[in-house]
């Protein structure tokens, strides 16, 4: 049996990044950007007031102060976004506004703070600096400088900054469009009666979640009975819709688990089983190039095996170079053995600061139908087969965005 870090590399040495295409920059959130992004043009594109003021000669200013106000008649008005059409020329100034393009023959900018209204005139209490509050052109890129290098991911400053040099559409590695699947006769979907026997299928909406948070497209082909050939039309229609596949159920010994026999008549199976817990019972291979996740049909088991193997698959389609969580370490406030020796055992935890370190104490019940373990964890430890005394370190994978503190 495989270790995780053996079925994850194995796993990964498989999966190919998406192609890349051009997109709108709304649409780019998130997405990792296939080629570098260069300016097409200076930024800003002129010379601009960073202040409301006035646009002034600054040797026409040289002795003005408090006490010594110089009086300079205003010619123009310059709001944001109007080219102005007058020249600054000895002895006069422009009425500015922050952003405005700078008039030519002005070389400051005096902010209204410092002056005095009087009539068309104004006066002014301050002797600037030369290029006083003047934003230059080029002053944030200029033309052919690369801003963002290939493999950024985009985010909400990636896309101003790309709206900013004028890439309306840049090239992007196409989010992967992920098939999910349950399976099993004893699924109900939310909404529906609960007739006896039956259990609702809870596995398909938290890894529809996954799917998205792992910035991938998911595809939803609903709940499949454990009829083999029930499940291979299923497959084989979401190898047509579909850049990769994740199934839950249908993986372990049992006479109804025929996931991965369909698996192995349609393509090919990389591997069956890791020594994990909760997990053991998996699979990996591919249909006709399309990597398939099945997963185990408890909805932890499900929902952690998706968070250690096909989530960092799912980042490595999109492009993304960082494809693990960020791992911490913590003192474990209660002793934790482990009774999957050979396994790693992943025991939800809450995690909390405390006198500089963090802290992790387990969910509570931590069985693999135990929902409520995941909903209160802040991230998963990696147990090993000596347990963990009170007080002992321990690995914690965050899978919530900040730890709870105190």
């Amino acid at each position: 049996m495989l270790s995780v870090a053996e079925a994850s590399a194995r796993m990964l040495a498989t999966i190919t990044t998406a192609r890349a295409e051009r997109a709108p920059v709304l649409e780019c959130l998130g997405r990792v950007l296939a080629e570098d992004a260069a300016a097409t043009e200076d930024n800003p594109p002129f010379d601009n007031s960073a202040m409301d003021g006035f646009a002034v000669r600054a040797a026409d200013l040289a002795d003005a102060s408090e006490q010594n106000a110089v009086t300079l008649p205003v010619i123009e008005d310059i709001p944001a976004g109007i080219a102005p059409t007058q020249v600054v020329r000895a002895g006069a100034v422009s009425r500015i506004m922050t952003g405005a393009m700078l008039p030519e023959g002005a070389d400051a900018v005096v902010m209204v703070e410092s002056t005095r209204p009087d009539g068309d005139n104004v006066a002014i209490t301050e002797a600037p600096r030369l290029r006083q509050h003047i934003r230059p052109a080029g002053e944030s890129v200029r033309v052919g400088d690369v801003v963002l290098r290939a493999g950024t991911m985009i985010q909400p400053a990636e896309m101003a900054m790309l709206a900013s040099l004028n890439i309306p559409e840049p090239s992007v590695y196409r989010r992967p469009r992920v098939a999910v699947i349950s399976t099993g006769d004893e699924l109900t979907p939310p909404g529906a009666p609960l007739e006896p026997g039956k259990i609702r299928d809870s596995n398909r909406y938290g890894l529809y979640g996954q799917i998205i948070e792992a910035g991938a497209e998911p595809v939803d082909l609903g709940i499949v009975s454990d009829d083999a050939a029930d499940v291979e039309d299923r497959l084989r229609r979401a190898v047509e819709e579909a850049d990769a596949l994740v199934t839950s159920g249908g993986v372990s010994v049992g006479d109804y688990d025929v996931v991965k026999d369909v698996l192995l008549k349609l393509g090919t199976l990389d591997f069956w089983r890791v020594a994990m817990k909760p997990g053991k019972p998996q699979a990996f291979g591919q249909i006709e190039g399309r990597p398939v996740f099945a997963l185990p049909g408890n909805p932890v088991s499900s929902m952690v095996v998706f968070e250690l193997f096909a989530r960092p698959a799912l980042l490595k389609m999109g492009g993304h170079a960082r494809v693990r969580r960020q791992m911490v370490r913590a003192l474990m406030d209660e002793e934790i053995a482990n009774d999957a020796r050979g396994r790693a055992n992943y025991m939800r935890v809450t995690l909390e600061r405390r006198d500089g370190r963090l802290h992790a104490r387990t969910t509570g019940t931590q069985g693999s139908g135990v929902l409520r373990s995941l909903v209160l964890a802040d991230g998963l430890a990696v147990i090993g087969d000596d347990g963990v005394p009170v007080g002992g370190e321990v690995d914690v994978i965050l899978t919530s965005a900040a730890p709870r503190s105190s």
